[in-house]
């Protein structure tokens, strides 16, 4: 008899257990929409709204060049367009919020302390979306650009694939991409080689006192003329640039197209090494050759 009340008194808390989930589910607000109604509304609005940001963001992108690569300023209509995804899901989420009756004014403080907890813990994104913002301004640089970036951290180049909004993309002359936070750059001393469509190539090289100078620099002046990728206007040059305990230090100049500028200096610097072998000149014991970047 105990154990058939038992079992009769569980039966009945789990049908009360139950019948309140569904009474919560069923409820109806001053519009007359149930919980249950309103989070199915609100699944809805969300995959929809995903799906119809997604959609958006492609006519966009392909509107303005971005998916070709045609864009005028390519880097600044990416930039404001992931802004603008950004700001359409925020928008989404509070429409769900709204949609589901959520009631945040009792959580106004906890709001307001969460956002100062995150404003604190996401203050490097919160400075890196800010110097993105700042890059645009300023228009230092652009999508497709060659620049060079030394900061703290060391130095960077490359040509600039990708401005995001947080990061900017650069691709190097091996063909990785570096990502590079945009208050990096903002802190950095930066060079853009495409302000100018020739970036100059300096080589240094020591060789022995011995050496006839006059015929070294006819040698060594020869040798990056004979390169086709040195430009011929300016024209390479070849000065002593200081004297060491060792031996003359020996400067070669030249110009190169942005586009061809490693494949320049590859080649300059290799058909200086067999010119100083073919001449018979002695490279001084403590040195080797030297390039200085530009």
């Amino acid at each position: 008899m105990l154990l058939s009340s038992f079992w009769q008194d569980m039966w009945e808390g789990v049908k009360r257990f139950f019948e309140s989930i569904g009474n919560f589910f069923l409820q109806e607000n001053e519009y007359g929409l149930s919980v249950l109604s309103r989070i199915l509304i609100a699944i809805a609005v969300l995959v929809i709204g995903v799906l119809l940001i997604k959609l958006l963001i492609v006519i966009l992108k392909r509107a303005s060049g971005i998916k070709r690569g045609i864009a005028a300023d390519l880097s600044a209509k990416n930039f404001f367009i992931e802004a603008f995804k950004l700001l359409l899901y925020l928008l989404l989420a509070f429409v769900v919020v709204a949609i589901l009756g959520i009631n945040l004014n009792g959580a106004v403080g906890i709001i307001s302390a969460i956002t100062v907890a995150l404003g604190l813990a996401l203050q490097d994104i919160i400075g890196m979306f800010a110097s993105g913002v700042l890059i645009f301004n300023t228009k230092n640089f652009h999508t497709g650009d060659y620049i060079k970036v030394v900061n703290t951290f060391g130095q960077e180049e490359g040509k600039v694939y990708k401005i995001s909004i947080l990061y900017t993309t650069l691709l190097n002359f091996n063909g990785q991409k570096i990502y590079i936070p945009n208050n990096n750059i903002t802190k950095a001393n930066l060079t853009n080689y495409t302000d100018h469509n020739n970036r100059r190539g300096l080589i240094e090289i020591s060789l022995t006192y011995d050496a006839d100078s006059k015929k070294v620099i006819e040698a060594l002046n020869e040798a990056s003329l004979s390169i086709e990728t040195v430009s011929k206007d300016p024209a390479p040059s070849v000065i002593i640039n200081q004297f060491t305990s060792y031996g003359v230090e020996y400067q070669v100049r030249f110009y190169a197209e942005i586009d061809n500028y490693w494949n320049t200096m590859f080649a300059v610097r290799e058909k200086i090494l067999e010119t100083v072998k073919e001449k018979g000149f002695k490279i001084a014991l403590s040195t080797s050759i030297q390039v200085k970047e530009n």
